[in-house]
């Protein structure tokens, strides 16, 4: 309910930037032909089967792969890993977007630490952040995903997973958070300002 607001935070976002914008539910729209027309994609809580019901988006992965690896940008927020959970080998979105989240997620308290991997965008991070944010386990990550912020799940079996990451394939850049479940998450002082908006900036070469 809450991604017509995040679209919204960050078109304004990259208005201010100086770039223009488009935002789109079609799968369709992620084709070579269409994509070369752009310097970034924005994935924004593109949950469980992002290009449509049934579909496993080869066409649409094969196209952003290209658009990426040729020097686009890649940008994704929560679910946007949440896809194609029972897929093994893990569907090659999950390798595009660097990684995956499923079984299990956290609703709670979480102690998040930045990792060492030197980044611009963790580089304004504290080593250590709590969150009370909704967050999703990784349980595949791509074998160039570079982590950024691992958190610990409090309570149970202290699960500890990879929130944010990076890849650089190509010519070009990917970000994921799985912040940025709701609105607030992006216009947040920590995670929002001084990293998942970091990471949209970064994407496009800022």
């Amino acid at each position: 309910p809450s991604v017509p607001a995040q679209i919204t935070l960050l078109k304004s976002q990259l208005t201010t930037w100086g770039y223009e914008v488009e935002d789109s539910v079609k799968p369709e729209d992620l084709s070579t032909t269409n994509l070369a027309r752009f310097g970034g994609v924005g994935m924004i809580n593109t949950c469980f089967e992002p290009f449509g019901t049934g579909k496993t988006g080869e066409a649409q992965t094969a196209a952003l792969k290209a658009f990426v690896e040729g020097g686009g940008g890649l940008f994704g927020t929560h679910c946007a890993s949440v896809t194609f959970q029972s897929a093994e080998p893990p569907n090659p979105y999950n390798g595009v977007i660097g990684g995956r989240g499923g079984h299990g997620s956290f609703e709670g308290k979480s102690a998040c630490t930045k990792t060492a991997e030197a980044h611009v965008t963790a580089a304004m991070l504290p080593a250590t952040i709590d969150s009370t944010r909704n967050l999703d386990n990784a349980d595949y990550l791509a074998d160039d995903a570079k982590v950024l912020v691992k958190c610990k799940w409090s309570g149970g079996e202290m699960k500890d997973t990879a929130v944010s990451w990076y890849r650089t394939p190509g010519k070009g850049r990917v970000f994921y958070t799985n912040f940025a479940k709701v609105d607030a998450d992006l216009s947040d002082a920590t995670v929002g300002q001084k990293h998942t908006l970091l990471g949209l900036g970064w994407t496009l070469g800022r």
